[in-house]
């Protein structure tokens, strides 16, 4: 593919793109992981769920998200990333439109429902890697860690709307189809857009003077610069996807009425959004930089472990805490891939990072599911913390590795 320049130089964002790029992450992160925690109760009374059935057609859609994102490079070079966004999206249209369309069927609709889940996925992954690619090829090195968390804050958005759209999601019905249908109608949004024409042809950044042509490897993850890195990236989706996908679960099965859920769900999406900004503020201190990671972590140790309690209030004051790390922790692992790479290494390089994601996202729903049939819902904010806390002292030891910051 043609190596192409960035256009827009100097430090000023380009908003309108970082809005195209926010609302792909409303929906392919906010949307497709955070309500899906919402409406599980709905669905697993509908479709006859168990915990692990629940946990298991969130882990199809990740699998997809996971193939997507390790596929989405080869086909960027071949297609240009604005096209793959596009047809990316198309895809997450049919998906969607296809899991509004699940009967309500303990033998037939599990399976509809999967196969949507799945295209919602593959969509997901190669439109994700599209939009971060172009998004931060489109911004100044200087801004990118801003941008990054500008647009990784939509989930927050997504968290909130949510929380208010909770009464018509929980309850069993048409309420979980008439997401999936929206859900359709945004990425169609997204897929028009394509991205905001003066940025199409910003697939690929040129090569920085001197660097090295030669493809970014697997191996090259192997060094201290990136190992303890992938490492809290896939605790972070082992930790962040078991708790967010059972969180309303459990408040179910605690009998929690449905204004809990609904104020969870609304705090989770305001504190995500805060974080961005706390986090903002840590990379922007040298001092402070290469800590945002560990500090990112720490939180959603201490918010899950205080949704061990079966209170409400116990789910509210969790909820609140790991939302001041969940979008941050993203928005960072994008800046610092971008900042640890050659330009032209960056869309493979996110791409090996996002698949250490994946595949804690993947297991995460599996092992969280399987744990709450057997021991109940406790068992999930226990198993979250414990990864969460292995998250945090590798990125401890990622600060400790690159003393000079994420950019060194």
């Amino acid at each position: 593919m043609k190596q192409e320049t960035n256009s827009e130089g100097g430090a000023a964002l380009p908003w309108t793109l970082i809005a195209w790029a926010g609302l792909g992450i409303l929906l392919n992160v906010g949307v497709a992981r955070f309500t899906y925690g919402v409406m599980l109760p709905a669905l697993k009374h509908d479709l006859a769920l168990d915990y692990f059935g629940g946990g298991a057609l969130n882990a199809i859609h990740l699998f997809g998200y996971l193939v997507g994102t390790l596929t989405g490079p080869a086909l960027g070079r071949r297609l240009g990333m604005a096209r793959l966004s596009r047809a990316a999206h198309v895809l997450i249209v049919l998906g969607a439109l296809a899991c509004a369309a699940a009967p309500a069927s303990a033998e037939i609709g599990p399976l509809v429902l999967g196969l949507g889940r799945l295209a919602t996925g593959l969509g997901a992954g190669g439109g994700v890697l599209a939009i971060m690619v172009i998004a931060l090829a489109a911004v100044a090195p200087e801004r990118r860690s801003v941008a990054s968390l500008l647009i990784w804050s939509w989930m927050g958005v997504a968290m909130i709307l949510s929380g208010l759209a909770a009464p018509w999601l929980v309850e069993s019905g048409p309420g979980w189809r008439v997401s999936f249908v929206v859900a359709a109608a945004i990425a169609a949004a997204v897929a028009i857009a394509y991205p905001p024409r003066r940025f199409r042809g910003l697939a690929v950044e040129a090569p920085e003077a001197g660097s090295a042509r030669t493809a970014f490897r697997l191996a090259d993850l192997a060094g201290a610069r990136w190992i303890y890195l992938i490492g809290v990236y896939f605790t972070f989706g082992l930790g962040y996807i078991a708790y967010s996908t059972f969180a309303g679960a459990r408040l179910a099965a605690n009998s929690a009425p449905v204004a809990a859920v609904s104020a969870t769900w609304i705090v989770f999406g305001i504190t995500t959004i805060l974080g961005v900004g706390v986090t903002g503020a840590m990379l922007a201190r040298p001092q402070w930089r290469r800590l945002a990671m560990a500090a990112a972590a720490f939180t959603g140790a201490l918010g899950t472990a205080i949704s061990v309690g079966d209170s409400p209030a116990a789910a509210l004051a969790g909820a609140m805490i790991v939302g001041l790390g969940i979008a941050s922790t993203p928005a960072i692992m994008s800046a610092y891939a971008r900042e640890r790479s050659p330009a032209e290494h960056y869309a493979r390089a996110f791409s090996f990072a996002t698949a250490a994601l994946g595949a804690g996202q993947l297991l995460g729903p599996l092992a969280a599911g399987a744990l709450a049939d057997r021991y109940g819902t406790v068992a999930v904010p226990l198993f979250a913390a414990a990864t969460y806390v292995v998250g945090t002292a590798l990125a401890l030891l990622d600060g400790r590795a690159n003393k000079s910051g994420a950019a060194s």
